[in-house]
């Protein structure tokens, strides 16, 4: 087998990357990594023999978002190690973590919004939009129903950024950017809009505002760069990002004649994945439009990390660089955003987390979701069109409302919703968490006897209850909700003055306090929120500050214990404050008082037999 310089090639089983050609001997090039079955690769020369073996130069992008260049031996004996990629795309890169200097400022407001391939009102799609508000909706222009238009500028969402996508045929695409017109094919189809069914999206509320407030150019209508098709034919589509480049400009500027904006871009994720992409190939483009769209996917997260494959936070590259040449002028809208099965793994269908094959439960889709929302929020992004809010056919995997693959409801919305209001209220949100666990200086213990028929009651179930701000540090207290796996979490509370490892800062601060979050969900967003955490080998220093979760929506956090033989019970180590005092027998709630708390103290309860 032969292969040529720039081609794409993906390893049949682990393959070790060497500085150089060769594997025998003492002085024998070091190993730089360990590349995993099906990773993805560029040959970047031609091949040499070493050792009896035929080695490749090539470059892999790593799931931990690190570039490296090194050999790979094509195969030994019978057993192929690197094979050729033939039509697929090659595997997107994947970023570093994009997050500023730590820890991520905690978000200011709700970015998750809805892409709606179609209106109808099925598992409550309008009272959704109702609830979230959110800032951005895609609407395909068969899906434009009038009545939704029109309550959601009076009362749904009032506020939100109205997108409209126009759909054509990929061959339809392709046609307009192959004519010797794209200047006038671009105005055509900005007038194909306009005139739609007799100019209903040039109409506007009585408030002065349009109904929908800008148009997609076109959809996913070029492979990038980091495509295999543009590197067999590199002159054929730069003459199509040159026609692409023109058509945008002449559609946005049709349309600004009535007063609409227009989305640039709108890319498949993964084939433009640099910020020269854009600049090199779309300078018009860059100097008129105001609104630029991007798709970003990502699995099986898009949190960066080890075995996972994300385009999020791609954007971040161009927004920099077009505002380094063009001011602060540019808005971002991610005009698709989502998880799919394809993204880094070309070979799989285009399925989303509740495909049927490796399905992902909804607190890892949440944890996905979550990070995505503060690092949008970092640059001000105007907001995520989540594909797809409104299904339609093919792409219920991608759903949010209904029932999930065993019919249970989808909280997805549930937690926006939370999110959304948590954030509304930022003067209700922790600021910090404590520096260690336990602080004895500035903890009691409360204990007590429970009698009945001044009888020692043996086996009562005794809970305390207390806000978060009382309870959620103390070891043992959990989540007094009715469904905590139902709650969405928040990164927004902080730390200082701890130091330990990621086990320990779990234990003292998380566990049995966040809802749905297990030690390895822990682990993974931490380092996403928290990246600095890298360069101290995942130790927390005493004098760093660093993000922890918060489950939102929990009002209560409990304690719990069970009377010995003599009735007794006791809770140690808690703060000083006001707190429930609740006895249970049987599953009945028996007793129930409020009790100040100010120092060390014992109290007898006597249960009533009537209650």
């Amino acid at each position: 087998m032969s292969f040529r310089p720039d081609q794409s090639v993906v390893t049949s089983t682990a393959v070790n990357l060497r500085a150089a050609p060769g594997y025998l001997g003492a002085t024998a090039p070091p190993v730089l990594t360990v590349m995993p079955k099906g990773a993805a690769c560029i040959v970047t020369g031609a091949a040499t023999l070493a050792d009896g073996l035929t080695w490749w130069p090539v470059r892999v992008t790593l799931a931990d978002g690190r570039t490296l260049e090194g050999w790979a031996a094509e195969r030994v004996g019978d057993v192929q190690l690197l094979s050729a990629v033939e039509s697929a795309p090659t595997q997107p890169i994947a970023p570093k973590p994009v997050a500023p200097s730590p820890p991520l400022r905690p978000p200011r407001r709700n970015r998750l919004g809805f892409y709606l391939h179609s209106t109808e009102n099925r598992d409550g799609l309008w009272d959704a939009i109702s609830r979230v508000q959110p800032p951005v909706i895609l609407i395909h222009e068969d899906a434009a129903n009038d009545i939704l238009l029109r309550e959601i500028r009076e009362w749904r969402a009032p506020d939100a950024f109205v997108i409209g996508r126009f759909y054509v045929t990929n061959d339809a695409q392709r046609a307009m950017l192959e004519s010797s017109d794209p200047e006038g094919e671009g105005r055509r189809f900005a007038e194909r809009i306009l005139t739609y069914d007799f100019g209903k999206f040039t109409r506007r509320h009585r408030s002065g505002r349009l109904y929908i407030d800008a148009w997609m150019s076109l959809n996913e209508c070029l492979p990038g760069p980091a495509s295999d098709s543009y590197r067999q034919h590199p002159a054929y589509y730069h003459r199509l990002y040159d026609a692409y480049d023109r058509f945008q400009v002449a559609f946005r500027n049709r349309l600004l004649q009535e007063g609409i904006e227009a989305i640039a871009f709108n890319f498949a994720a993964g084939n433009f994945t640099a910020a020269s992409h854009y600049l090199r190939f779309f300078p018009r483009t860059l100097a008129s439009y105001l609104y630029l769209g991007f798709h970003e996917y990502g699995w099986p997260s898009l949190i960066p990390g080890q075995g996972t494959y994300t385009g999020a936070g791609l954007y971040r590259s161009v927004l920099e660089a077009a505002r380094r040449s063009d001011g602060s002028r540019h808005r971002i809208v991610i005009t698709e955003a989502g998880l799919t099965r394809a993204y880094g793994h070309p070979h799989n269908p285009d399925e989303g987390w509740l495909n049927l094959q490796e399905p992902l439960d909804e607190n890892r889709y949440w944890e996905s979701l979550a990070w995505y929302n503060a690092l949008l929020d970092q640059d001000d992004v105007m907001g995520a069109c989540l594909y797809q809010v409104g299904h339609r056919g093919d792409w219920a995997t991608f759903r949010h409302l209904g029932v999930d693959n065993q019919g249970r409801r989808l909280r997805v919305i549930d937690r926006i919703v939370a999110l959304r209001e948590a954030l509304a209220q930022p003067a209700s949100q922790p600021a910090s968490a404590p520096a260690s666990s336990p602080v004895t200086a500035q903890r009691v213990t409360l204990s007590g006897r429970v009698r009945r028929n001044g009888k020692a009651l043996s086996g009562a179930h005794v809970r305390l209850l207390g806000d978060l701000t009382q309870l959620g540090s103390v070891r043992g207290a959990v989540l007094a909700a009715e469904e905590p796996d139902a709650l969405p979490f928040l990164w927004d509370r902080t730390v200082a003055g701890y130091q330990g490892t990621l086990r320990r800062a779990w234990r003292d601060l998380v566990d049995g306090r966040v809802a749905g979050m297990d030690y390895a969900a822990f682990r993974r967003q931490f380092i996403a929120y928290n990246p600095s955490i890298a360069q101290s080998s995942g130790r927390l220093l005493a004098d760093q500050e660093y993000l922890l979760p918060r489950t939102v929506g929990a009002g209560q956090y409990a304690m719990r214990c069970t009377t010995t033989p003599r009735g007794r019970f006791r809770f140690p180590n808690i703060p000083p404050g006001t707190y429930t005092l609740q006895v249970e027998i049987a599953g009945r709630l028996s007793s129930s008082a409020p009790i100040s708390v100010d120092r060390t103290s014992h109290i007898n309860l006597t249960v009533d037999d009537q209650r």
